[in-house]
Order: C-alpha cells, then sequence, then structure tokens
C-alpha cells in the first residue's frame, strides 16, 4: 500500500472510532476495518473489569458461527490468560510468556490451534480500575507474523479509540458501563452500588436492591444508603469518607475497605467492600461515579452454578457437573451424597473424573477453579 493509501486507510480508521460511539454494536465496523488494514483473520476488543472477574463484553467482526458461539467463546474466556496481562504497547503472547509458555496454554492448545490461529497482536486501549478494554488481532498460521507496521496502526489508532470510549461514556453519563457491571455483578449475585462526591446512589444492581429489600441491615431513603437504626453504620460512613477522600486526592492507589454490618455483636449480616473509582476528567460531572459499593449476605450459601453449563465448558459428564456445583456452594462430600442420594465412595470416584478434567488434584483447587469460571455468569 502507498504512502497517500496507507494514509487514507489511517483516516478511515479514526473516523470509525468515533462514528462507533453511535453503531448499535459499538465499534464492530471498526474491528472489521481494523482486520482488513493489518490484513488479519479478525480484530476483536474485549471489554471488561479486574471488579467483575468473569465478566465481559466482546467485540469482533468475526462471524463464523463455530468461533463466536456462546460455547466457543465462554470457554475462550474462561482460560484467557492473556486479558489479566498488561499491554501498554502492542505485543505478541510470545514477548509475554516467553520460552514457549504461551504455546502451552489451555488457551492456544484446545482454542486457538485447532482453528489455525496461530499469530496474535493485542495492546490495553483501557487499563484502570474500573475498566479494561482490550485490543487485539489474529492471524492464521499462513498468514504469517506481524510486523511493525500492524504494531503501528494499533499505536496509532489507540488513543482514538480510547478518547471515543470515554466520550460514549460521557455522552450517556456511564449508563452504558453502569448497566454492564450491574448485570455482570447481578449474576454472580454480589450486590454493587455506585455513588457520586455526594455520596447519592447514582447505580444499584437487581441484587444490591433485593439484598437491601429483603436484608434488616441497609435502606436507600432519599438517594442516600444507609444503615438501618437497630446497626451501627458507622465503619460503612467512615469508609465511604475515606473512599471519597482518597479520591479527591489523587494520590496513590487506595484498595478500599472491608467491613461487617453486624445486627448485634458477633451477628454478622452483611460483608461490606468499599472502594473509589479511579478519576477520569472526561467523565468528571455531579453525577459521575465516584464510589462503589459491593455487598454480600455472608448467611447465603455459595454461588448456584448451573450444572448445564459446567458439563459444556469443562466436558463434565452429568454426575460430575452436579457435584461441581454443589461443591463450588460450599456443600461438603457427605452432604453432596445425600442430596444426590449416591454413596460418598460414588461421589469421590465422581471427584477423580472433575480432578483430571480440570487438571488439579486437590478439592479446594475445585472449588476455587469453578467459582472463578465464567459459568458463574450464566
Amino acid at each position: 500500500m502507498g504512502s497517500a493509501a496507507h494514509l487514507r486507510g489511517l483516516g478511515d480508521l479514526v473516523s470509525l472510532a468515533y462514528d462507533g460511539i453511535d453503531e448499535p454494536t459499538l465499534w464492530k465496523t471498526l474491528m472489521g476495518q481494523l482486520s482488513e488494514a493489518t490484513e488479519s483473520h479478525d480484530a476483536s476488543m474485549v471489554i471488561s473489569s479486574a471488579a467483575v472477574p468473569g465478566g465481559y463484553l466482546l467485540v469482533t467482526d468475526n462471524d463464523d458461527p463455530h468461533l463466536t458461539g456462546n460455547e466457543h467463546v465462554k470457554g475462550v474466556m474462561s482460560v484467557n490468560v492473556l486479558l489479566d496481562i498488561a499491554q501498554p504497547c502492542a505485543s505478541t503472547p510470545e514477548e509475554l510468556m516467553p520460552d514457549g509458555a504461551f504455546f502451552r496454554t489451555t488457551l492456544y492448545q484446545q482454542f486457538l490451534k485447532p482453528n489455525n490461529l496461530r499469530y496474535l497482536l493485542a495492546l490495553d486501549v483501557v487499563r484502570d480500575e474500573v475498566l479494561r478494554v482490550k485490543l487485539s488481532l489474529e492471524r492464521t498460521g499462513d498468514q504469517g507474523p506481524y510486523s511493525k507496521r500492524e504494531r503501528d496502526v494499533l499505536e496509532f489508532i489507540t488513543p482514538h479509540l480510547q478518547r471515543a470510549i470515554r466520550l460514549r461514556e460521557h455522552k450517556d453519563d456511564g449508563l452504558h458501563m453502569r448497566f454492564f457491571f450491574e448485570e455482570a455483578m447481578a449474576k454472580l449475585a454480589i450486590g454493587c452500588l455506585m455513588l457520586d462526591a455526594r455520596g447519592r446512589v447514582v447505580s444499584i444492581n437487581a441484587w444490591a436492591r433485593r439484598l437491601i429489600e429483603q436484608n434488616d441491615a441497609l435502606s436507600v431513603r432519599n438517594a442516600r444508603l444507609r444503615a438501618v437504626d437497630t446497626v451501627d453504620g458507622r465503619a460503612l460512613n467512615k469508609a465511604v469518607e475515606a473512599a471519597q477522600a482518597s479520591r479527591r486526592a489523587g494520590g496513590p492507589a487506595f484498595r478500599g475497605t472491608g467491613l461487617r454490618l453486624e445486627s448485634a455483636p458477633g451477628m454478622s449480616v452483611l460483608d461490606i467492600v468499599v472502594k473509589p473509582l479511579a478519576r477520569d476528567s472526561l467523565l468528571e460531572s455531579d453525577a459521575a461515579p465516584t464510589v462503589v459499593i459491593y455487598i454480600n449476605d455472608c448467611r447465603r450459601p455459595g454461588i448456584e452454578l448451573d450444572p448445564a453449563a459446567l458439563t459444556a465448558m469443562y466436558g463434565l459428564t452429568h454426575c460430575e457437573s452436579q457435584i461441581g456445583a454443589l461443591l463450588a456452594k460450599g456443600t461438603c462430600l457427605s452432604d453432596v451424597a445425600t442430596r444426590l442420594h449416591v454413596s460418598i465412595n460414588t461421589v469421590k470416584t465422581h471427584l477423580r473424573g472433575i480432578y483430571e478434567k480440570l487438571g488439579t488434584s486437590k478439592q479446594a483447587q475445585v472449588v476455587a477453579r469453578l467459582n472463578h469460571s465464567s459459568a458463574r455468569l450464566l
């Protein structure tokens, strides 16, 4: 491609970055054009958050029903080791995971290699306490590796796409991403509220509403989160004030405060985490969220996983998936046997099958793996 045509192509990418703000499927056209400009098999953008493990939005130009089907995408996301690795500059998995480590991962062996996807190039468009957006390109084995030219294209479009994402948030007063977090947190059975600089509730997910309605510890009155009269709410108020102060100061990252509300001494009702949200000049307004509050009812059982999802994602048998779902919920082996009307030895036999398919040898690791699985979002 000549230099003039190349510049026109880059100009088209910039226009599509800003046009994508209003597209029904955000930035899908840009992904298609970016894929063509870099001679890639496909281009994609994953929007996620460190605060919502397993939650994501995927934007891609790939229309292959096999590669973009729910089951395949969930499987990819559940083992995508690259999402948690910072990529401030365009880089390949081999640069991030030397000595061939990437090619030994489940992501490559089970999902990329069978589809002849060999070369990847990616970088972080946004990576802060609230939001993570990773832009990626993929090529098949016969297309060849990426060169400096493709790296330059990604790094050229990134600041424009970053600004477009922030403008989209500013335009909707953050409603688009707030909806994403509320939806993801609701599926994780965790209450999530966001407060503005004045302490007003500007966002609350369905699970938080349910906890507040059914619990006897918190209430929302006049857009304010309050502990009920019978519960000491001073620790909560202090945690919110500390988070607001940390955000205003704009100093080193403040991890937040964890606390428990008790209906009586030693009688825990709710576990609560209060964290400041990262500042962003484009999003500053009276209604911009400044603090996030996560609420969990510690008296409720663990996460309810759908056994069918475990079967689809990990290849577990029907019995193994039932056992896995109960273990993830915190059920002991003897109670699992009682619930399923089988012997404890039968449960242990199926557990060995789960170990083999999840690549572990300890029950605690099975519980941890399943509780961090994308199956929580189903």
